[in-house]
């Protein structure tokens, strides 16, 4: 199988050009992510219609470009085919099919003869999975050096910085309905987002991220300090915004980070031959009991801080049943919504109801009080499989192990810059994985967005590898966690 599809010899004007238009696709895609954040994450119809378009318009730009070059990259897209997979899906489902098919019977087709039981919703929902695919995969064709790599990761936590930020400044400001934005209501969201669950999933991928960064030996010693400022400023922000399936998924996060780090930092020091080095750093390489140990005692003392920053709005909120917003004396707990979803999920096990279909089908299975409305099923998976069927989890579930495939090319670089990215990343991405079952930030357009960028920093190929010169103030690692050269200056 080759790697491209090629169509002429290319010109040296028109690759010029073409590289002229790789930049700028890779510039705009910055932008889009950054943009897509500003507007309460991109909910209201009219800017999802923009994000859309916008990509849409990145994408004829790829098209030209590849004209140009001559050639169109495939091989390295394999990896999102499950995406694509699952969006022709959600066309599909708004297909008009023949009458014959009728004979399967009203699990597979409604009295209209498609899979899904609004066709509008599901192509609105379609509509959008496409444009996200196409995001994911145009950043993953142009993450093409080193340099890109760095800038991609510096706009993610610049955004999940300035999302900080203007979530600390509106709780400390803010006294009425409106804080620049017309849609934030006084007590209700956090930062940007009106949904402050929302909120959380920016902070937590950010925090992942620059921990990352760090614990992975990723920058250098005089520069640490700095990303552990803006980490520190990152979970501030996550903890105000008193989210607690957050503070779960982000207890996760925090045993993985450590458990890793404290692995590759006692195995560099053991395989360094230094004979004088503390025995304790031999017992630690040895002994899992211990890492388990420090890890436990760190973990509880985050847990503490946790408590004690967030006051007792926080302690309250968690002394909650699991409960929603309430309406008069009616209140619905998530494990009453999920009972419901399941009962759902049984009458339409394949092919689901249709994407953005769920708040029109929960309706008949809501066993709480039917004054609340329920949009989402508040856990990603068992939204997908009610939307999508085990079709769709099934291809969901291909691309996270694609994903991690993909990964250990990354996390056993000699480049510990692009080592450590992506033990950021993939710190981040368990996260979501975890937050996702008790809410549903995947389906806001500028968590996704996030998230796929955490997933090309992941699997970005070789093409991100830095010589160890190009790499200055970082140590370069060995797969096994040695060090096989360095250039630290003045760490």
């Amino acid at each position: 199988m080759t790697d491209t599809i090629k169509l002429q010899a290319a010109p040296p004007i028109a690759m010029r050009v073409a590289r002229v238009f790789d930049a700028s696709i890779f510039i705009f895609l910055l932008g889009i992510m950054v943009f897509a954040a500003v507007p309460y994450g991109t909910v209201e119809p009219w800017w999802e219609g923009v994000f859309e378009c916008a990509i849409f318009a990145v994408t004829a730009l790829w098209i030209i470009e590849g004209l140009l070059r001559g050639s169109w990259e495939i091989r390295k897209l394999f990896v999102v085919l499950p995406l694509i997979l699952i969006t022709a899906f959600a066309f599909a489902q708004a297909v008009e099919w023949p009458a014959a098919l009728s004979v399967l019977g009203n699990r597979w087709l409604t009295a209209q003869h498609t899979i899904t039981i609004d066709r509008y919703q599901t192509i609105l929902t379609a509509r959008k999975a496409l444009a996200l695919t196409l995001f994911l995969a145009l950043l993953l064709l142009h993450i093409s050096t080193p340099k890109r790599l760095s800038w991609l990761v510096r706009v993610v936590i610049g955004l999940g910085l300035g999302s900080a930020l203007f979530g600390i400044l509106r709780q400390l400001l803010q006294s009425t309905d409106g804080f620049v934005l017309p849609y934030l209501f006084l007590g209700v969201g956090y930062g940007q987002y009106i949904y402050h669950n929302a909120f959380s999933y920016l902070m937590e991928m950010v925090f992942a991220l620059l921990a990352g960064l760090v614990l992975g030996g990723g920058v250098r010693r005089d520069r640490a300090l700095i990303y552990v400022a803006m980490a520190l400023f990152v979970w501030a922000a996550f903890v105000l915004s008193n989210s607690r399936g957050g503070i779960v998924s982000f207890m996760c996060q925090s045993i993985f980070l450590l458990f890793v780090s404290l692995t590759w930092y006692s195995a560099r020091r053991v395989s360094s031959g230094d004979e004088s080095r503390p025995k304790w750093l031999t017992i630690l390489w040895t002994s899992a009991l211990l890492r388990a140990s420090i890890i436990l005692l760190i973990v509880g003392v985050l847990a503490t801080s946790i408590l004690w920053m967030g006051g007792a709005r926080l302690v309250d909120r968690l002394k909650e049943e699991q409960e929603f917003r309430q309406e008069g004396p009616e209140k619905a707990r998530r494990v009453d919504l999920w009972n419901d979803t399941w009962k759902l999920i049984k009458q339409h096990p394949w092919t689901g109801v249709g994407f953005g279909a769920y708040f029109l089908a929960i309706p008949q299975y809501q066993t709480v009080s039917g004054k609340l409305k329920f949009e989402q099923a508040h856990n990603d998976y068992l939204d997908l499989a009610a939307n999508g069927g085990l079709i769709a989890v099934g291809l969901a579930g291909w691309f996270m192990v694609m994903v991690i495939r993909r990964a250990r090319s990354s996390w056993g670089s000699v480049d510990a810059y692009r080592r450590a990215a992506c033990f950021g990343a993939m710190a981040g991405i368990l996260d979501v994985a975890v937050h996702s079952l008790l809410d549903f930030g995947l389906q806001v357009t500028s968590i996704a967005v996030v998230f796929a960028a955490l997933v090309v920093i992941a699997v970005a190929d070789g093409r991100v590898e830095a010589a160890p010169d190009q790499r200055k103030g970082t140590k370069t690692v060995a797969k096994n966690g040695t060090i096989s050269s360095s250039r630290i200056g003045k760490s």
